[in-house]
């Protein structure tokens, strides 16, 4: 994206927002991520890389053992042609249990949607198998 495409600060917190809403939900269909995802998207998670089709397994194995989620940005900044947030992802598995994770994440964006993330996840309440969260995989 050259600076000429770039997003404001409003379309880029609300291309967040709408992800993290699409990720966060149950319900949310592998389709309805092509119009905020690139074809080309790449997520690299602790020390892990998955493409697009990688990106859709790990969701699927979240929606598989969460029942909710929600996120919550700490910070935020943009130019426009990427991003950077710390934020907190909360979930509650479908056994109950609480899961914290904090995230320090990196976003570029391509034609108003994510074409790369680049985080680090560190987990704050929950037990030690939920440390892979945020690149966990069908078994």
């Amino acid at each position: 994206m050259t600076t000429k495409d770039a997003m404001t600060q409003d379309q880029v917190h609300d291309l967040l927002q709408r992800m993290f809403a699409a990720f966060t939900n149950p319900a949310t269909k592998p389709e309805q991520y092509a119009e905020l995802l690139t074809p080309d998207y790449i997520q690299r998670v602790d020390g892990k890389q998955l493409d697009y089709a990688g990106f859709l397994h790990h969701s699927g194995a979240l929606q598989a053992s969460l029942s909710s989620g929600r996120v919550t940005f700490e910070h935020f900044v943009t130019d426009g042609v990427s991003a950077a947030t710390v934020h907190i992802a909360e979930a509650v598995k479908i056994n109950g249990e609480r899961i914290r994770l904090k995230v320090i994440a990196y976003y570029q964006f391509r034609e108003h949607r994510i074409r790369l993330v680049d985080e680090l996840t560190h987990l704050l309440e929950g037990s030690a198998q939920d440390r892979d969260l945020g690149s966990r995989m069908p078994d």
